[in-house]
């Protein structure tokens, strides 16, 4: 067919699923953590710009891993699905939502607040990924960061509460990298 649009929602799900690789969790897996270290190491004295470099690298580090592994990532094709085009319009509207996150912290001046709404941010992409994908990993992924990121800010001490929430949004991609698996019928 000549327009997508007109392909019934399975295989457009089907088609989205066929192309996700799993460089995304593998990207966040990596941004999130060293995220988690800097804080640890760093504390309050880690730059502000930190937080938000690893909140945002996961997209494109996750096409630099793509291209390392030789999977073919974003391609002309699958930008041309509907799901794909939710998925990165999701994106900008997080993008939207980060200046309430950015107010927040400057009335509380609070690093590890910063760090807690830039996860349960990111997070929130799986939701639509997890739909477009038919798969409900994606909903149990930000429902579990949204979890493990609210009780590490409310229960674990300071110093180490803003390395905490980002140690707890690396081990969720832990979970995706395990759960969110190719069916064989679209490998």
């Amino acid at each position: 067919m000549s327009d997508m649009r007109d392909l019934p929602l399975a295989q457009l799900q089907r088609d989205y699923l066929a192309d996700s690789t799993a460089g995304m969790p593998i990207a966040g897996l990596i941004t999130w953590s060293a995220l988690a270290v800097a804080s640890w190491q760093m504390g309050n004295a880690m730059p502000t710009w930190v937080a938000f470099i690893a909140a945002a690298a996961p997209a494109p580090l996750s096409i630099v891993i793509d291209k390392l592994r030789g999977a073919p990532g974003l391609t002309t094709q699958s930008n041309k699905n509907p799901l794909t085009q939710l998925f990165m319009r999701f994106i900008f509207v997080i993008a939207l939502i980060i200046p309430f996150v950015i107010f927040a912290v400057q009335a509380a001046q609070s690093l590890d607040l910063l760090i807690l709404g830039l996860a349960i941010l990111a997070g929130m992409i799986w939701v639509p990924h997890g739909w477009a994908a038919d798969d409900p990993a994606g909903m149990i992924h930000f429902v579990l960061r949204a979890v493990l990121c609210y009780s590490a800010y409310l229960f674990v001490p300071a110093p180490n509460t803003g390395a905490a929430i980002a140690g707890a949004a690396a081990l969720t991609y832990v979970y995706a990298i395990w759960a969110m698996k190719k069916p064989e019928s679209v490998k």
